[in-house]
């Protein structure tokens, strides 16, 4: 029976490896391919699929720690853009209470004045 794994299938299975130990062979995600599936692929293809992850599992450990700060400033700075937002808003209605208020109280003088 030909049973083809789908490349994210492949995918999938050789990024668990790599997250478990760091490093896998080609003939590791083979075996586990054939473990986990009963069946392997075409091995020109699983192998390609298994250098493209390798590289891409190959980030130096200093781009890894930049990425995961940017991710963290990234976030941090959307929380401030939210707070400062969340203040302008508090300021304007605080603004426009005390103009309302202000108003108020000149034409209570008129009226006063008037009398």
């Amino acid at each position: 029976m030909n049973l083809r794994l789908s490349d994210h299938r492949i995918r999938e299975t050789c990024r668990a490896l790599l997250y478990k130990s760091g490093q896998v062979s080609g003939r590791a995600l083979v075996a586990e391919l054939k473990r986990r599936f009963g069946a392997v692929g075409k091995t020109e293809r699983v192998f390609a699929i298994w250098r493209e992850e390798v590289r891409a599992a190959a980030v130096p450990a200093d781009v890894a720690q930049l990425q995961r700060q940017l991710a963290q400033a990234q976030a941090q700075a959307a929380q401030n853009l939210q707070r400062a937002e969340l203040a302008e808003l508090r300021e304007q209605k605080h603004q426009e209470t005390w103009a309302m208020e202000v108003d108020r109280l000149r034409m209570e003088l008129r009226r006063l004045r008037g009398q």
